[in-house]
């Protein structure tokens, strides 16, 4: 009988929802095989994200550009195995472009690359997901690209004389993680705006009712945050089955290759089980006319143009660009530091990821509860988090002290501060989804969250870009002179930010376009197609969604 009620909570849908609840809408309620789906795609996407792109493919970039790296007094004299080993006052260096630079700047100016592509290529696909039938072809099939990648990644440390290729695959591999991640996170408002709970609060009281947009706002949080602990277990299983593979096997460069084929496998699996599992929603079809290569670009730039009827969204997503460069850097420069300085083995950085990993996800599991069990607000969420983690920063500004004996100085430290990242940043992230998600337009979804990861990503180049400079000029210590200002400036423009109004404006901006549509198809003469859209009055009341 337990089995039963086990399975009953877990699987089995309440049949009569979908008698009392379906007529309201014009797509499928959401069943919980699709959470399933959403949460096991999470699992597995966000264990390569977090550990692979994090960890793994930087780690193997840095080994191979250090091992085809020249003395800076004779780019005909390789670097020696040990940093011991060089001259004083000289440096190893590897091209990049028209430059050389320390293998260090080489992962971070790969980085950068690697966002303006990523801008490119999200910006011009995601319009294309809140159309027709595409969204969930589109998120595998980026998916499988980012697999493939990831996998050929291992050819580098087999043939140094194309230890080039890793950061080539890199930057690729950045470009459809990143399109991954778009088209993930669009589910969130989906899922949660078709859930049978919210639904209800909708149809017993009202669209804009109260209680309909805290039902809304609990089961966003439910998702992105389930979706950010999922992914946290996730990167702690790969993170162990890393360290094994490491320990057993030695931790040479191309061990690590083969530690990216077995993400590329584990992600994979996942994305196959979300394949069976998921429902594929349809969206209203292309305009016509619309050409492929150009109507992401064009649809999205009519979005910003009219920026003045989404204000609150625009000024948020300012706030997210510079926190976003602040929680990227600050973890690149982590693991740096750990590796310039403290000169730890990738055995310490894999126990320190998985340190991170495991008080994210007791972190993420106290934050959902504090959230819709005490009714803490999300964005007080973000900005508590946000102030605490500007503290890490803080912390290893003193070990420019000379006489001071902490400061990021000793490994202890870089597992204490591990502990501390996890706390913090899956908070962020999964907060900030669901902030976002209340200032999105109906029918925008992977639109506009293109512009949330854009603003995210975009940003990413320059903390890259100034670390770097920094790093070149005075030392990679002085870089958090500046990171510390990537988390205080941005909690203090939250503090402005009015959930409310930018949920009305999502609401204006819906009920504007639908205006136009109609105007537009009566000019057009098209009169039995406008009264088809306009017949079924209740839907698109129920539609007026933040």
């Amino acid at each position: 009988m337990s089995l039963q009620r086990l399975r009953h909570r877990l699987v089995d849908d309440n049949p009569e929802d979908f008698v009392r609840l379906q007529p309201h809408m014009r797509e499928r309620l959401t069943k919980k095989k699709e959470l399933w789906a959403f949460f096991l795609f999470a699992f597995g996407y966000f264990a390569w994200s977090n550990t692979t792109g994090s960890l793994f493919q930087p780690l193997l970039v840095q080994q191979v550009a250090r091992n085809a790296s020249r003395l800076s007094s004779n780019s005909s004299l390789p670097c020696p195995e040990s940093d011991e080993l060089i001259p004083e006052g000289d440096r190893c260096l590897v091209p990049f472009g028209f430059v050389r630079v320390e293998p260090t700047s080489y992962v971070l100016l790969i980085n950068v690359v690697s966002v303006w592509c990523t801008i490119i290529v999200s910006l011009g696909t995601s319009a294309f997901a809140d159309h027709g039938r595409s969204s969930k072809k589109l998120m595998m099939t980026f998916c499988t690209l980012l697999a493939v990648t990831t996998t050929f990644m291992f050819i580098a440390p087999l043939k140094p004389d194309v230890w080039w290729l890793a950061g080539l695959l890199m930057v690729i591999g950045l470009i459809f993680n990143g399109a991954t991640l778009n088209f993930f996170d669009a589910h969130i408002p989906i899922l949660a705006r078709h859930h049978p709970k919210v639904v209800r609060a909708m149809t017993d009281f009202g669209t804009n009712s109260r209680e309909h947009i805290e039902a809304k706002v609990k089961m966003a949080t439910f998702l992105s945050g389930g979706a950010s602990a999922a992914g946290f277990a996730g990167g702690i299983v790969m993170t162990v089955l890393g360290a094994v593979m490491l320990m057993v096997m030695g931790a040479e460069t191309l061990i690590v290759g083969y530690c990216l084929v077995m993400s590329a496998v584990f992600v994979l699996i996942f994305m196959v089980i979300y394949g069976f599992l998921a429902h594929q929603r349809t969206s209203d079809p292309l305009p016509a006319g619309a050409s492929y290569m150009t109507f992401g670009y064009i649809r999205i730039g009519k979005t910003v143009r009219q920026m003045r009827r989404l204000k609150t969204m625009f000024y948020y997503l300012c706030a997210w660009f510079i926190l976003g460069d602040g929680l990227t850097s600050t973890s690149n420069m982590a693991v740096l530091v750990a590796q310039d300085q403290l000169q730890v083995s990738n055995d310490a950085l894999i126990i320190a990821v998985l340190i991170q990993y495991v008080f994210a996800a007791c972190s993420m599991s106290f934050w959902i509860w504090l959230q819709n069990s005490r009714g803490v607000k999300p964005m007080t969420v973000i900005i508590i988090n946000t102030c605490l983690f500007g503290l890490i920063p803080i912390y290893c500004l003193t070990g420019l002290i000379g006489s001071n004996p902490v400061g990021l100085k000793n490994t202890w430290e870089m597992y204490m501060l591990a502990s501390l990242f996890g706390l913090f940043v899956g908070a962020i992230y999964s907060s900030n989804r669901v902030v976002f998600s209340q200032f999105i337009p109906l029918g925008h979804e992977n639109e506009l969250y293109a512009l949330f990861e854009m603003a995210n990503v975009s940003s990413s180049w320059i903390g890259p870009l100034v670390c770097t400079a920094i790093i070149e000029s005075y030392g990679i210590r002085h870089t958090w002179w500046f990171l510390v200002t990537q988390f205080y400036i941005p909690a203090f423009m939250l503090l402005f930010v009015n959930v409310e109004k930018g949920r009305q404006e999502a609401i204006n901006f819906y009920n504007n376009e639908q205006e136009e549509k109609r105007i537009k198809l009566e000019k057009e003469g098209l009169t039995a197609a406008t009264d088809m859209e306009l017949s079924d009055a209740k839907f698109v009341e129920a539609s007026k969604d933040a």
